[in-house]
């Protein structure tokens, strides 16, 4: 009766420490389950938020942090607080276009460089459409332009909230409850014969 018991008890533990690593149960944090996590493309379509612009994203598990590209950067004094103004410049499918934006600074990091000394970026707070889910995320602000991705999402935005598949890209929609403002032909019929 003893050893049975002992058995039971054996089986619960492992069973216990075999669950403990998908986020059932860990005494230093818990962690998302993979069936909770989104699964995302290495290249996603976000918007930023609350003008709803749409436009790539690169997600890249191999950074920690998340940029945005920048140029024109001036973090200046507004009602006692720091700020950040910067152009984002973006891509849609039939121009290149920019948006003056400005966002209270959350601090100045310093980021690591391949080759050279640390370089020092305003970090901001915006709001992104990302899987048809409005997400906080911070950016630190730097020139992208010569990249193909206006905004990389780093680990720490995308950690407890999705997994990158590799091998895909586009695999969600960042609507968030923005409409397409297309006018179809038959719409535009339709109006017209109303009207009269």
């Amino acid at each position: 009766m003893i050893s049975l018991a002992k058995r039971v008890l054996s089986a619960a533990i492992a069973l216990l420490l075999l669950l403990m690593p998908y986020g059932m149960a860990s005494a230093d944090k818990i962690v998302a389950t993979p069936d909770a996590l989104k699964i995302l493309g290495w290249v996603e379509f976000v918007r930023l938020e609350p003008w709803g612009l749409k436009t790539r994203a690169r997600l890249d598990t191999g950074a920690n942090t998340s940029s945005m590209s920048a140029r024109d950067i001036h973090v200046f004094k507004k009602n006692g607080k720091r700020w950040a103004k910067f152009t984002f410049d973006f891509k849609t499918a039939k121009d290149e276009r920019s948006i003056e934006i400005e966002q209270p600074l959350v601090r100045l990091v310093k980021i690591k460089q391949h080759s050279g000394p640390p370089q020092e970026r305003p970090v901001v707070s915006m709001d992104i459409c990302l899987a048809d889910e409005v997400r906080s995320v911070e950016f630190s602000l730097i020139d992208r332009r010569a990249l193909n991705y206006p905004i990389l999402l780093g680990r720490k935005a995308l950690a407890g909230y999705a997994l990158v598949d590799s091998a895909n890209a586009y695999l969600s929609k960042a609507g968030c409850g923005h409409e397409k403002k297309k006018v179809t032909i038959q719409r535009i019929l339709s109006l017209s014969h109303s009207a009269t």
